[in-house]
């Protein structure tokens, strides 16, 4: 009897394990079908991510070829075409490369701007902050103390890349806006400065020297005068610079 009862007890448990799995059928099959479209689309997304940056790489390359042999309208078309269509190191580096062709034409507030847009299209911080510590140089060259200090002053944070840079020229905006002995104080702290470039250290060292020979007027004629042309490379920086790694 217990036998029956066993046999009778074991059929009831595959019958609702069946009805289980009849229920659980189609969620089963739902799950498996958005894994699949999920996977497909990822796939899908990669290649056409990998298309998009090989087509900015080319159209960039040949703004770069282009600007090598002179011809400035090509590359300049190139380099539009790349700041549209293309994303994240591409654009900052084609809008880097547009702001030289306007700073080289004269056309100082377009090249602010193109260097400003490039800082917000970088998604890295070395190259962000390059485009931004050069729109600022820019507005040195303008004779803006206010705003460069706004601009510089964030770049000249102790975790920034280009932080000494960043605190040279804000001692030189104060040395351009008569505050002579805030400019030495600024600049006498970058000679003693242990992580500073060799090179930055010297240059700090000769103006405070020539602030303390009396020559800081003549210093500050200098710092007024055009900046002049100065040829782009890739990332946007003046050929054959050599900008401290910090």
């Amino acid at each position: 009897m217990s036998d029956i009862f066993e046999e009778t007890e074991e059929d009831l448990r595959a019958q609702e394990w069946t009805r289980i799995l009849k229920k659980a059928a189609p969620w089963a099959a739902g799950i498996a079908t958005v894994a699949l479209l999920s996977a497909l689309g990822y796939w899908g997304f990669d290649e056409w991510r990998k298309k998009e940056a090989a087509t900015a790489s080319e159209a960039f390359q040949a703004g770069i070829e282009a600007a090598d042999t002179g011809d400035s309208a090509a590359a300049k078309a190139k380099f539009e075409e790349t700041a549209k269509t293309g994303s994240g190191a591409y654009k900052a580096m084609s809008l880097m490369q547009l702001a030289g062709l306007a700073q080289r034409e004269g056309k100082t507030d377009d090249a602010i701007k193109l260097f400003d847009d490039a800082a917000k299209a970088a998604a890295d911080t070395r190259m962000a902050d390059l485009a931004a510590l050069k729109a600022a140089y820019l507005v040195m060259d303008k004779g803006v103390y206010a705003d460069s200090q706004k601009r510089l002053s964030p770049l000249a944070g102790d975790k920034r890349p280009y932080s000494f840079l960043a605190r040279e020229a804000l001692a030189m905006a104060k040395l351009q806006n008569g505050d002579v002995k805030g400019a030495r104080t600024d600049l006498n702290s970058l000679t003693f400065a242990l992580d500073a470039p060799d090179a930055l250290k010297k240059r700090a060292e000769l103006y405070v020297q020539a602030i303390d020979s009396g020559a800081a007027p003549a210093v500050k004629s200098v710092l007024a005068m055009p900046a002049a042309e100065v040829p782009t490379i890739p990332a946007g920086m003046p050929a054959g610079a050599n900008i401290p790694t910090q």
